[in-house]
């Protein structure tokens, strides 16, 4: 009976023993599994920072590049309105009769055939856009901004490729066919840049009577009238555009600035 009972208190402390061992080897794997969880929270909340570090910069580069832009399509919008407004008097005032009248008027046209295009200040939407990186913007708002946006660019670029084959069919092509072309510029000393410009006093006399009667054929030419009433139309909607575009980069610029300081 002694044997049986010492027996049985063996086989208890062999499984007591084991019951520890197997705590100790579960706490262990708890441990461990812990562990790896805390290094993987630990991880990702690093590449979470790194991440964010990222779309901060970017914001910070697309804020800087839109208060650029802001200027640059405040600029555009004066210079459509300036050569609106100079259509309006070329096709409101009356043919120039005196050489001084020739001046004001090539002074107006010249005015309205200047061209320039307009060229976004876009860089860091354009760099999100090729390395796929616009995803990085968590900010819908911003993003879907930024994305209609690029579709207003768009819109200025169709409308200025129309005007451009509109001047060159009923403005340049008619004025060049007829008229005197550059005939205020001092053509006699080449300079870097545009060249020297002639006033009223400086034309020789007996040039006066040619350039007031093409000046006054041009005045009157139907071809060129409506090129004038379509450059005014055109250039005046495209004021517009960039006056209402001012607005919107100004709402973008404010998203941005609320969501650096988040």
């Amino acid at each position: 009976m002694i044997k049986f009972f010492r027996h049985i208190r063996k086989n208890l402390l062999m499984e007591n023993k084991t019951s520890k061992y197997l705590k100790y080897a579960v706490g262990e794997i708890i441990l461990v599994v812990i562990g790896i969880l805390i290094a993987l929270q630990i991880n990702n909340w690093n590449e979470e920072r790194k991440v964010r570090a990222q779309e901060v910069n970017y914001l910070k580069n697309l804020k800087a590049d839109l208060e650029k832009e802001i200027e640059n399509t405040k600029q555009f919008a004066n210079y459509r309105y300036g050569k609106a407004q100079a259509c309006s008097s070329l096709l409101n005032g009356t043919a120039p009769n005196s050489i001084e009248a020739v001046a004001e008027y090539t002074n107006l046209y010249e005015r309205v055939f200047a061209w320039s295009e307009f060229v976004p200040n876009n860089n860091t939407f354009k760099e999100l856009l090729s390395s796929g990186n616009l995803s990085l913007i968590t900010n819908d708002n911003i993003k879907n901004g930024l994305l209609e946006l690029d579709k207003r660019y768009t819109q200025i670029t169709n409308g200025e490729h129309h005007m451009r084959r509109e001047f060159e069919a009923y403005l340049y092509d008619p004025h060049v066919e007829h008229i005197d072309a550059v005939s205020f510029f001092d053509t006699t000393q080449p300079v870097y840049g545009y060249p020297n410009r002639l006033t009223a006093k400086d034309i020789p006399f007996e040039k006066h009577d040619k350039l007031i009667k093409e000046a006054a054929w041009q005045h009157n030419n139907a071809i060129f009238k409506n090129g004038l009433r379509l450059a005014f139309m055109n250039n005046g909607y495209l004021a517009g555009v960039h006056k209402e575009l001012v607005y919107d980069i100004e709402e973008i610029v404010t998203l941005i600035d609320q969501e650096i300081t988040k």
